[in-house]
C-alpha cells in the first residue's frame, strides 16, 4: 500500500486536495468555515510547491465581490514525489512561525498573514502576493536591486532583534530541522548508490560524471572534497551545532525561491516550512551563499550583508560592542553556513539553474572556483566579502 493510501485509510476525514479540483476545495473551505456568506470557490491554480500543495483559490461572492488567498497543504509525502516521506509536524511548526513573527512587525510586514489554519486538515489560509514572482530568475543572470537587498537584510536583522533570548514555543518542527541538516551536512557527501527516501526532497547527489557536464573539473574536485577527512570533521561539528536549540527564530530556507518582488517594488519572504528556532548566522550564510551562487554584484552583496550583520548599529564595529547593544552576529559562523549551503547547492542534490545570463558567458571554473571558496569558508571560518 502506497504512503498516500495509508495516510487516506488512517485519516478519512482528510480531503487530499489539488489545484484542478476546485469543487472538492469549495467543499473543504466551506466546511472548515472559511467561506463567507454566499461566497463560494471559483478557480485554483497551483503556486507551484515541490513540498506541500500550494494554490491560490479565488473566491466570488453571488453579489459580485471576490478575493483571493492562498491555500496550503502539508501533508506527510513530498508533492513531488509521494514515495519520499516528510515529517508529520511541519504543519504546526510553519504555523507556529508566523504565530511568532505576527508579534514583530518588521518582519510581519514582509510575509504573508496567517488568516486561518486547521489541524485536523494540515491547511493554512494565507494572504495573497497576487502578482508577486519569485526571484529564481537571479540565477539566469537577473540583478537583485541595492534596495531589495538591503530589505532582505534588515528583514534578518529584525528577525533576530524580535526573537532573540525570548523561550522556545514550539518544537513541533524539529523534523524539519532535522531534515534540514540531512539535506545540508550528509547527503551531498553520501554515497549516490543509497536507496529510498534517504536524500530527502533534494535527491542523490549527481555523478561525477553529470557534474563534470556542468563544469569539466567538477565532479574530481567534488570526490576530493568529500574524501577530506578535515573537511568532513568540520561539516559534522558545524551539523551538530546547527541541530541545537539556537538563540532566535530563523527562517530555514532563505533563498531566491521564497523572495518575492511584490507589484509595489518591495520584497516578500515566504514559506517558513523549514523555520524554528536556531542561529541567526544560518539564515544570514544561506542568503549570502544564494546571492553568491548568483554571481551578484559585490555591491548587491555588501547591501544584504549591511543590513543583516547591522554594522550601521554600531558605527562600523560589531554590534554588540555599542552601547547597550545586543550581541554581534558572529561573522565565521555565517561564512561557514554560506560555505554548507555553497557545496550543497554545487554538488549535492539541491541543483540549481545556475545559467549564464544571455549576454554574458560563465565564467571558467566558475563552479569550482566556489567549491574551493566554500571549502575554505568552512575550515577557517572566512570569506572575503565578510572582511570587507
Amino acid at each position: 500500500m502506497s504512503r498516500r493510501a495509508e495516510f487516506e485509510a488512517e485519516h478519512p476525514e482528510v480531503h487530499v486536495l489539488s489545484a484542478d479540483q476546485a469543487g472538492r476545495v469549495d467543499l473543504v473551505m466551506g466546511a472548515v468555515g472559511w467561506l463567507g456568506d454566499e461566497e463560494q470557490v471559483t478557480t485554483c491554480a497551483s503556486l507551484g510547491g515541490e513540498s506541500s500543495t500550494v494554490m491560490r483559490v479565488e473566491l466570488q461572492e453571488l453579489r459580485g465581490g471576490w478575493r483571493t488567498a492562498v491555500l496550503k497543504q502539508s501533508l506527510p509525502w513530498l508533492r513531488r514525489d509521494e514515495s519520499i516521506a516528510m515529517p508529520t509536524g511541519r504543519w504546526s511548526g510553519e504555523r507556529a512561525f508566523y504565530a511568532e513573527v505576527a508579534r514583530v512587525p518588521e518582519v510581519a510586514a514582509r510575509m504573508p498573514r496567517l488568516m486561518a489554519a486547521n489541524e485536523a486538515r494540515f491547511l493554512l489560509l494565507l494572504e495573497d502576493f497576487r502578482g508577486a514572482p519569485n526571484l529564481v530568475s537571479l540565477y539566469r543572470g537577473g540583478s537583485l536591486a541595492d534596495q531589495a537587498a538591503s530589505a532582505l537584510g534588515a528583514f534578518l536583522g529584525a528577525l533576530r532583534r524580535g526573537t532573540r533570548g525570548q523561550e522556545e514555543p514550539d518544537r513541533a518542527n524539529t523534523g524539519m530541522k532535522a531534515l534540514n541538516h540531512r539535506l545540508l551536512f550528509e547527503a551531498p557527501f553520501a554515497s549516490s548508490m543509497v536507496r529510498g527516501d534517504g536524500f530527502g526532497p533534494d535527491g542523490p547527489a549527481p555523478e561525477s560524471a553529470a557534474l563534470d557536464a556542468t563544469e569539466p573539473g567538477l565532479g574530481e574536485a567534488a570526490a576530493a572534497l568529500r574524501s577530506d577527512r578535515v573537511f568532513g570533521e568540520a561539516v559534522s561539528e558545524l551539523g551538530s551545532r546547527f541541530l541545537g536549540a539556537g538563540a532566535c527564530l530563523v527562517h530555514g530556507a532563505f533563498h531566491p525561491a521564497n523572495w518575492l518582488v511584490a507589484q509595489d517594488g518591495g520584497v516578500r519572504v515566504v514559506d517558513p516550512q523549514y523555520g524554528g528556532w536556531g542561529d541567526s548566522e544560518f539564515d544570514i550564510g544561506t542568503g549570502l551563499a544564494h546571492l553568491l551562487l548568483a554571481r551578484q554584484p559585490a555591491e548587491v552583496v555588501a547591501a544584504f550583508l549591511a543590513a543583516a550583520v547591522g554594522l550601521e548599529e554600531a558605527g562600523g564595529e560589531e554590534p554588540g560592542d555599542a552601547e547597550g547593544g545586543e550581541p554581534g552576529v558572529d561573522r565565521p559562523l555565517v561564512a561557514r553556513y554560506a560555505g554548507v549551503e555553497i557545496v550543497r547547492r554545487l554538488i549535492g542534490g539541491g541543483q540549481l539553474p545556475l545559467e549564464a545570463a544571455e549576454l554574458s558567458e560563465p565564467e571558467a571554473g566558475f563552479r569550482c572556483g566556489l567549491l574551493e571558496t566554500a571549502r575554505k569558508a568552512v575550515l577557517s571560518g572566512r570569506l572575503e566579502v565578510l572582511e570587507t
